[in-house]
């Protein structure tokens, strides 16, 4: 792996770092597990995106270079770069539009159901895809909802309705 491709990984994952990683910690200290995914899936994303960033632009220098210097080994090394880069700009779309479907058609099979879990997951996951494309703009990785810590009735509740109370095991849970 060259400087280039390097640099583009390490700027993603400061990036990613500050504010992927101030959002996981909000979602850390407010033990609020949703919050802390949607950090952790910004750190992934924009290391994703620095990945491919850094491809392209070492794949076009190498192209250029070997332009200029009339070498075909860095000409075909820079092909090879950014079919690459391009390749996972498509893989990485594709998999976000199956994502897209696939929690549709949950939430659609949850209401015809009346399964207020597969609803509530569907939309976490849809609402991943969509926060994690605005803060980031750029490629997405995400983890898709697996089990869901607050009932659907608790992901509804307004601020102003919020109380806190103790359960059996002593432990105070916001409700």
């Amino acid at each position: 792996m060259n400087n280039i491709k390097k640099a583009g990984i390490i700027t993603g994952a400061v990036v990613g770092g500050v504010i992927g990683g101030t959002i996981s910690v909000i979602g850390k200290v407010t033990k609020k597990k949703f919050i802390d995914e949607l950090g952790e899936s910004v750190v992934d994303s924009t290391i994703l995106t620095g990945g491919i960033a850094g491809e392209i632009a070492s794949g076009t220098t190498h192209l250029i270079s070997g332009k200029i210097q009339n070498q075909q080994d860095k000409l075909e090394e820079g092909k090879t770069e950014l079919k690459s880069a391009g390749s996972q700009v498509v893989h990485n779309f594709v998999n976000n539009v199956k994502t897209v479907v696939d929690n549709s058609g949950e939430i659609l099979e949850g209401v015809k159901e009346k399964d207020g879990k597969k609803i509530l997951r569907g939309t976490k996951t849809l609402a991943k895809v969509v926060a994690v494309g605005a803060i980031t703009v750029g490629a997405i990785k995400i983890k898709p909802e697996d089990d869901l810590t607050e009932s659907p009735s608790e992901a509804v509740l307004t601020e102003s309705s919020k109380a806190d109370t103790t359960s059996d095991t002593g432990v105070q849970k916001t409700i």
